[in-house]
């Protein structure tokens, strides 16, 4: 592909997920290039690229939808994340729902958002915070996201910030990654709080964040103790990974 070539046709994969995700229903080329600000033309060409390998399919309406073959890949990299971020932070993060009484979630960066891996929720109370496995948000909402955000590599962590387009976003992160770790209530949902500590890999980079989240008046009350609890859990998880 020319210069340039892949980061827009990943655009168009992109959106064409997020589409159907959202099930918002058969998309054309030209709306999805529309959509990816891509010129018709090029989102054209890179989409006939992109059907000989299976990972698009277009239809004789000039719709267009995700490939057969993505379905293969993804169970692929569904095993892999598993068996190496998954696996060694289970029972840890058993251990830290049981301790602090609410859910703990693990996530891992996905392009400008975040996706949750594993969550374990509380049996503590009938009131407590749930999210799907595989639930994405954007990175920089939440604390989840925030802490992976923090630690990306600063070409990504750039391109994050341009995007979110948010003043101080850029100072919120490095503020987020000299403290170690981050509280935030009600950005991804009202009435709820959390806090996040990151999960490095054997390289010193972001393979993941560690966070507890429930209803904003137990989580801020206790937020000393939370911290102690999930950064001592994150490095546990942390000493798993780099072994």
């Amino acid at each position: 592909m020319p210069e340039g070539a892949l980061q827009r046709a990943v655009e168009l994969l992109g959106r064409l997920g997020d589409r159907d995700r959202d099930r918002d229903g058969d998309v054309t080329v030209a709306e999805l290039a529309t959509a990816a600000g891509v010129p018709t033309s090029t989102a054209y060409r890179l989409l006939a690229e992109l059907e000989q390998h299976g990972l698009v399919q277009r239809d004789a309406d000039s719709t267009v939808a995700l490939g057969t073959r993505l379905v293969a890949l993804g169970r692929v990299a569904e095993a892999r994340l598993r068996e190496r971020l998954v696996e060694p932070a289970r029972g840890v993060m058993a251990a830290l729902s049981t301790e602090v009484g609410e859910t703990a979630f693990l996530t891992a960066p996905c392009g400008l958002e975040g996706i949750v891996l594993h969550v374990v929720e509380t049996e503590q109370h009938s009131v407590r915070l749930s999210y799907a496995r595989f639930r994405r948000a954007p990175m920089h909402r939440g604390a989840s996201g925030k802490i992976v955000a923090a630690y990306l590599e600063p070409g990504e962590r750039d391109r994050l910030v341009a995007a979110a387009g948010e003043p101080g976003l850029a100072e919120e992160l490095r503020r987020i990654r000299a403290d170690g770790f981050v509280f935030t209530a009600g950005e991804l949902d009202e009435g709820a709080a959390a806090l996040a500590a990151p999960i490095l890999d054997r390289r010193g980079r972001i393979a993941a964040g560690l966070s507890v989240a429930g209803p904003v008046d137990r989580i801020a009350g206790q937020r000393q103790r939370l911290r102690q609890a999930v950064t001592a859990a994150a490095q546990r998880i942390e000493r798993a990974y780099q072994a």
